[in-house]
């Protein structure tokens, strides 16, 4: 059996436009009545439910509001198998709700709850054996703009035997000081075995810089591969021996991108956790491409972590994690 997973983040509720002027066709219609689906979400949260589905013990480590909300979410997570032993419910203030509407079928995000129910797990939590035992440390997204949980991230990772991995999932509009927000994300990179950028996060928080530059300059650290995603486009994965294109497993229709990175990021995980860190730059391109059909299962469903794939539906697909 593989070692365990802990992903350390936000989980907070999706709600997923789902039409524009049609119900059955799910168009999105700028002028028309946009109709929304209620899904849990946060993108550290979907990587621990992808990766449980696919077979890994995972915990989440999280901070959750001591609402009705709150306690749903938790239940859901015990429900995929997904440990909450290191999470830490937070009373009077409510669940954190994400707004994803869509721009040529690109997620846009609006969040809604102040304080942040995501924000507030304490940095003792690397303290508890669960972090520095674990075969894969995750984290990423909202954590990074919160003081207090991103304190707990950069203890966890300090901490932290194994391997770590880490997704920016920039989100431009809840940041309101640059410098300090690259700083974290530098110190974040330049902890973590594996990185996936997407290519917005790169043109938002770098945005004089390429992402080939990008890439090679977070190889100049620990990391050992980086990933760059484009949205339909083929990634780039980048390791110290070279740089590959590598397309889309797109066999399945694309019906909803908002769990497509973490779906990539939580097979990546999976393999990094069962099987460690990959001795070459083919043992990564192996990894990116069964992950590939992970997030081609994913986004042919609605939803984030409620669409993420079973191991025998990716095994159905032809791909053995």
């Amino acid at each position: 059996m593989s070692g365990h997973i802990v992903s350390i983040g936000e989980a907070l509720v999706d709600m997923i436009e789902i039409t524009g002027d049609s119900a059955s066709e799910g168009t999105h219609s700028p002028a028309a009545q946009p109709h929304y689906m209620a899904a849990w979400g946060g993108s550290p949260m979907n990587v621990a439910v992808g990766a449980a589905r696919l077979g890994s013990p995972v915990e989440f480590a999280g901070s959750f509001a001591a609402d009705a909300l709150g306690a749903k979410l938790r239940a859901f997570l015990s429900e995929q198998g997904v440990g909450v032993d290191l999470s830490v419910d937070v009373g009077e203030i409510n669940t954190t709700i994400a707004m994803t509407s869509f721009v040529n079928a690109e997620p846009q995000y609006a969040f809604y709850a102040a304080p942040a129910s995501y924000g507030l797990l304490p940095p003792a939590t690397a303290n508890r054996r669960q972090v520095a035992s674990a075969a894969v440390v995750h984290t990423g997204s909202l954590v990074v703009l919160e003081d207090m949980t991103f304190e707990a991230v950069s203890e966890c990772f300090s901490v932290a035997e194994g391997i770590k991995t880490f997704d920016p999932n920039v989100r431009p509009k809840m940041v309101s000081d640059w410098d300090e927000y690259r700083r974290r994300l530098g110190f974040l990179i330049h902890q973590s075995d594996f990185v996936k950028y997407s290519i917005e996060d790169i043109e938002a928080a770098y945005p004089a810089q390429s992402a080939d530059s990008i890439a090679w300059a977070t190889l100049d650290g620990p990391t050992q591969a980086v990933l760059v995603t484009r949205g339909g486009e083929p990634v780039t994965l980048y390791s110290h021996e070279q740089q590959t294109d590598i397309p889309l497993h797109g066999v399945l229709p694309v019906i909803d991108t908002t769990g497509a990175g973490d779906a990539t990021m939580a097979a990546i995980i999976h393999q990094l956790a069962a099987h460690g860190v990959p001795a070459d730059h083919q043992g990564w391109q192996d990894f990116v491409s069964k992950a590939l059909v992970v997030a081609g299962i994913c986004t042919s469903r609605r939803g984030g972590a409620i669409a993420m794939p079973s191991a025998e539906e990716v095994i159905a697909a032809g791909a053995h994690l």
